[in-house]
């Protein structure tokens, strides 16, 4: 783009501040404002102008932006959005300029900062970065050029959210009448493994944030370190002078096994020992309506996906269960510990659940664990490789608190709750428990999802309240590293 050129009779570009492969980057002024104030626009442009292409590359553009624009009004730590437009197959970003420089002015080669820095730069990002994964929102693409020192407070800034760069890299697949991206978003060194199969989570950007952590400790660019060849993990601490907590939270943070990583920057701070953490900004999208869950471990045929009706809300309100006598409330308090590649504990963390236990007689009990409300991202991306349509679109989802079973339901419990009549008995003529392998406190098998619903319909009916099989989102959002809550299950896993 040439210097003077002026976008939308408004915006005047003055200088090229960079390019890459997912578009440049210049520096305007705002010719309507008294002052001319300085701003920063960035173009984008897909590699191909298919009109399928450039459709997707629209309704992507549209959702980032919007994202963006919630961002930088959440935190003065992300720059704020001032307009978004596209001209023919060309779109444009105009965003807060951030006077300062980027941090990689103070992570040159071969300079080493002190434990004390590393953990105040730290500390500057992850406050920053918090405020987005609040929001589900992964940055995808953290590295030093992308973190700017803000000259008027010495404040970090998160510049250049790599999603939005999805739409230069789009372009049509082998098949007709489909799109995906050509590169990952994101630098080499920077991204976990994840990432770079085309899978960011949110713990990604934690991963790119502890490499930063590693260069300021170490002086050495992440791609000059080696690992370890049977773990993958990096090896670094050679290099550097550092406390065994600090090394051990890095070595998390960067882990090569992403369920070992932090879920979130929020996590991360709370390790570090910084409790006065930025908060969230609700903005609730869809809800459901509040439930007590029940899972049976059917075997005949799977569950059917059930995609939650939207609801638009103000507000989700809370209904109170009421509890019969029957039903003992307690918290259960237990400890995760987490291991590095060694077997060796490198931290321990302690938590509490809610528990309801229900009692079905003949002392068989239900334990029932109470999830808490929370939000979000669910779908999959329209350039993601081999997704269905009934995958889309992607969409931000409030979930109330509801409870779902510590256990899979038990031959004891199933047998407790159908009684001597139920639907399998009458087809097949029976005993009680369909279960091949005969246990009291082994999960029931060999049911449907015709028998899972009866279990649920007359659970409701002898407990008084509200059971049945959960729904594809409140699943998604209670299973393990899907959300930013430590919930008592029960799963094979070593800890």
């Amino acid at each position: 783009m040439q210097l003077g050129k002026i976008l939308r009779n408004h915006y005047k570009i003055i200088d090229s501040l960079g390019s890459g492969g997912f578009g440049d980057t210049y520096l305007a002024q705002d010719l309507d404002l008294p002052g001319n104030p300085k701003c920063v626009v960035k173009h984008l442009k897909p590699k191909s102008s298919d009109p399928g292409v450039i459709t997707i590359a629209q309704r992507l553009f549209d959702r980032e932006a919007e994202t963006l624009y919630k961002l930088g009004k959440d935190s003065d730590q992300i720059p704020k959005l001032f307009a978004h437009f596209h001209e023919g197959t060309e779109f444009y970003l105009v965003e807060e300029y951030i006077e300062g420089y980027d941090i990689s002015r103070e992570l040159t080669s071969g300079r080493k900062l002190s434990e004390s820095d590393t953990i105040a730069l730290l500390k500057g990002i992850l406050s920053a970065l918090a405020v987005a994964h609040q929001n589900n929102i992964i940055h995808r693409d953290i590295k030093p050029q992308n973190l700017m020192r803000r000259k008027s407070d010495n404040k970090i800034v998160l510049i250049d959210f790599g999603a939005v760069k999805e739409i230069s890299v789009l372009t049509t697949a082998n098949q007709p009448g489909t799109t995906t991206l050509t590169v990952a978003v994101g630098t080499p060194g920077y991204m976990s493994s994840e990432q770079s199969n085309g899978k960011p989570r949110l713990s990604s950007d934690i991963y790119a944030v502890g490499m930063v952590g590693i260069k300021a400790l170490t002086g050495k660019n992440p791609g000059s370190l080696p690992t370890d060849p049977k773990t993958g993990n990096i090896i670094w601490q050679n290099e550097a002078k550092v406390s065994d907590r600090l090394a051990n939270i890095l070595d998390r943070m960067v882990h090569e096994y992403f369920p070992q990583l932090y879920e979130n920057a929020t996590e991360v701070l709370e390790a570090l020992g910084f409790t006065n953490l930025p908060q969230p900004t609700p903005a609730p999208i869809t809800t459901q309506a509040k439930t007590v869950l029940a899972v049976p471990s059917p075997q005949q045929q799977p569950l059917p996906r059930l995609t939650p009706t939207p609801i638009p809300v103000t507000k989700p309100t809370k209904t109170l269960l009421a509890f019969p006598s029957t039903t003992n409330i307690s918290i259960q308090k237990f400890e995760t510990v987490t291991v590095n590649a060694r077997g060796k504990i490198i931290s321990r963390r302690q938590h509490q659940a809610e528990v309801m236990i229900e009692n079905l007689g003949n002392g068989v009990s239900l334990e029932m664990v109470k999830i808490p409300p929370g939000r979000f991202f669910m779908g999959s991306p329209e350039t993601e490789a081999r997704r269905r349509d009934r995958e889309s679109p992607q969409h931000y989802v409030d979930v109330p608190e509801f409870f779902m079973g510590k256990y899979p339901v038990t031959q004891a419990q199933w047998e407790a709750v159908m009684g001597k009549n139920n639907l399998w008995q009458v087809i097949t003529g029976n005993k009680n428990n369909p279960s091949r392998f005969k246990g009291a406190n082994r999960p029931v098998e060999k049911v449907n999802w015709y028998d899972a619903t009866e279990f649920c319909q007359k659970l409701s009916r002898i407990t008084g309240k509200k059971y049945s099989l959960p729904s594809e989102s409140q699943w998604e959002y209670a299973r393990p590293c899907r959300n930013n809550h430590t919930i008592l299950f029960w799963r094979n896993y070593n800890v």
